[in-house]
């Protein structure tokens, strides 16, 4: 979904492991893990999570992936719309978001708090699914330091 408007790899960007903050109506926000896949974001929900009731009753969400890099001058916002869709829990696409976060080898992932590994035994956690937001609208900004490589072009003066 690289678009020639956008000044940054929009997929490059979304392929790192940053953390989405996901708006609901009420309102809250909730910080969390992605898979960014074909232009959708892929979250793991279920009933544990407030979430989960959330969006049984209202679908719709805000997004918000952002990196701010003092050190290095890159500042990106990625700013989206969708309605939240209930999928099936998918084994692979949760691997391949977990490895993006806690790294490839599963031995070392913790068990505690949060016992990783089971989210990929079995079916996954009880009642488990993905989210599949799919944006209705999406913007990216970048903010970066002029003086980065990061910076976006400058358009010419006439």
């Amino acid at each position: 979904m690289s678009d020639p408007a956008h000044t940054f790899d929009l997929d490059a960007f979304l392929a790192e492991p940053h953390v989405v903050q996901v708006a609901t109506n009420g309102p809250t926000i909730r910080p969390l893990w992605f898979q960014w896949e074909d232009g959708i974001f892929w979250v793991i929900s279920g009933p544990w999570a407030k979430l989960f009731t959330r969006l049984q009753t209202d679908p719709k969400v805000a997004l918000l992936v952002e990196v701010n890099e003092a050190d290095t001058g890159r500042v990106y916002q990625v700013m989206a719309r969708a309605n939240a869709e209930f999928t099936p829990y998918d084994i692979p696409k949760v691997r391949r978001m977990l490895h993006r976060y806690l790294g490839s080898d599963e031995s070392t992932w913790s068990t505690a708090p949060d016992d990783y590994p089971g989210y990929l035994r079995g079916d996954g956690p009880p009642g488990a699914v993905l989210l599949r937001l799919e944006p209705t609208w999406l913007k990216t900004f970048n903010y970066s330091y002029a003086n980065s490589e990061f910076a976006a072009p400058v358009p010419a003066q006439h």
